[in-house]
């Protein structure tokens, strides 16, 4: 699947729009139900946590969690200069393994994102990298139909 440059545009310019509403920094509030975070510089990694505020146990595909496959979570990387990285697209199966949930139970994975993005590595060594993110999470999990924010890539030295 090919994402026209024009779509790409307005997808960044959303997920840019969305970013400002992410509240940085400690609170008072509650955890969100979906967290994104860079977790390592060198190699590009970040790390997903998710909540689940059903009521009672769930189950459902492992393939459905933001590591569980490539396409399960959207990710888009631009360069300050509004440049985007071209995006990795292999095969990858979806797994019938499943995986259960308890009532406010979290569950984290890592992603990395050299696996994601051509030239990753060469584009960090001369710029920071801008990384919008979305997820649509599974309807059982009982959180939103939507996340998504930004995370800064700082150049690696």
């Amino acid at each position: 699947m090919l994402i026209s440059k024009a779509k790409l545009t307005s997808l960044i310019s959303l997920f840019a729009l969305c970013s400002c509403f992410v509240s940085y920094g400690r609170s008072e509030a509650p955890p969100s139900d979906v967290r994104v975070e860079l977790k390592s510089q060198n190699p590009p990694l970040v790390r997903v946590t998710i909540w689940s505020r059903a009521k009672n146990t769930v189950t459902f595909p492992r393939f459905r969690l933001p590591w569980g496959n490539r396409y399960s979570l959207i990710l888009v990387a631009v360069t300050p200069q509004g440049e985007y990285l071209d995006r990795v697209f292999p095969v990858d199966d979806p797994s019938p393994e499943r995986v259960t949930f308890q009532p406010n139970e979290s569950m984290s994975g890592e992603i990395d994102l050299r696996n994601f993005f051509g030239h990753l590595d060469s584009t960090l060594n001369k710029s920071d990298v801008h990384l919008f993110w979305a997820y649509k999470p599974p309807k059982e999990l009982g959180i939103a139909d939507w996340s998504g924010g930004w995370i800064l890539i700082p150049q690696q030295p």
